[in-house]
């Protein structure tokens, strides 16, 4: 990263999911924009906007009341142009076998960085200082008594801690890393969605109090889409020791007993998703795995979701289904 970057900008219109990212889910119609369909959770409607409008801030990244004027905006986009090579790169060739080590650093730095950065993680801080202040309220504090208990309440103080924390994410890249990557492709008649918050986990280990979304817990799925086909996963290595034991014991029945090779379900999608680990080639997912990728953007958007098709049936359904897919996820104070 450039050591002498200047820390102001111009741009006033600031994307929480960038430009290049969204453009991989965008539609061609006329005009020098890709085009996006878009809903919106909140009001329930979906319409068509252009990718230059399309999950973007008013001067979101700008500190408040800074005398410099700082914003995260140009570095931001300097981890953006390093990852985006690299991601052009695992979309043209359907693998992610090619990568390189420092390909990988890359991609590992903005999938943390994304995750930190979106509207949905300002207004987790905000939920978050709320639930502490409301607690310690019902404890018997006194309404003075919070600033010192838990800082300052203002909007400027929360989005400056918000951005102060942003770039110290670069710090977890080690557990993306850690992971056993696949990628997974989806057939055209069911494109990928994207949201305002695209980085989704998602963990069948139930951890009880705990909780089990950290980046290190085991069992752990993390997930980005990179395009209407594509989704990048960073699974828990767990993830590809069964894949792997699952091909062993295929290759065992099949050099000892083959007879009972009638009894194994779907062969060719066991040998397909243990190679996906091994070699980095595409893992087609059914229809049902991609209701299930659609639905973590779905879960974890904080306010849009966007696809190449006017798509949302999905979408309409949990939502019906349960009202608090309105918004993102939040943290709870217990």
């Amino acid at each position: 990263m450039t050591e002498d970057l200047k820390l102001t900008t111009e741009v006033k219109k600031q994307h929480t999911v960038p430009r290049f990212l969204l453009d991989n889910f965008g539609f061609e119609k006329g005009g020098k924009a890709k085009k996006l369909y878009t809903y919106d959770k909140q009001s329930e409607r979906s319409y068509i906007q252009s990718v230059y409008d399309a999950s973007t801030r008013n001067s979101f990244y700008n500190l408040e009341n800074h005398p410099d004027k700082h914003s995260l905006e140009p570095i931001l986009g300097e981890i953006e142009s390093e990852a985006s090579s690299a991601i052009r790169k695992v979309i043209e060739e359907e693998s992610l076998s090619s990568l390189t080590n420092d390909e990988r650093i890359q991609l590992a730095v903005f999938v943390v960085i994304q995750k930190a950065r979106t509207y949905h993680g300002l207004q987790s801080i905000k939920a978050l200082v709320t639930g502490l202040g409301d607690r310690l309220l019902n404890m018997g504090a006194k309404p003075e008594d919070l600033p010192n208990l838990i800082g300052s309440q203002d909007h400027s103080d929360l989005k400056n801690f918000f951005l102060e924390t942003v770039l110290k994410h670069a710090d977890h890249a080690e557990h993306i890393l850690n992971k056993s990557w696949i990628l997974y492709k989806t057939s055209e008649k069911d494109p990928y969605y994207i949201s305002d918050n695209p980085v989704t986990l998602h963990n069948d280990v139930d951890m009880g109090f705990w909780g089990n979304l950290g980046l290190a817990v085991r069992g752990i799925q993390i997930h980005l889409p990179i395009s209407s086909r594509l989704t990048l996963a960073f699974v828990c290595p767990s993830h590809e020791q069964r894949a792997l034991q699952a091909r062993e014991q295929l290759q065992f029945i099949v050099d000892h007993d083959i007879s009972q090779f009638i009894h194994v379900k779907n062969p060719k999608m066991i040998v397909d998703y243990a190679n996906a680990f091994k070699k980095g080639e595409a893992f087609i997912t059914t229809s049902d795995n991609t209701k299930f990728l659609n639905s973590l953007q779905v879960r974890f958007a904080e306010q849009y979701i966007f696809c190449e098709e006017d798509r949302f049936g999905l979408v309409k359904q949990m939502i019906e289904a349960d009202d608090s897919y309105r918004t993102g996820l939040r943290p709870t104070v217990n």
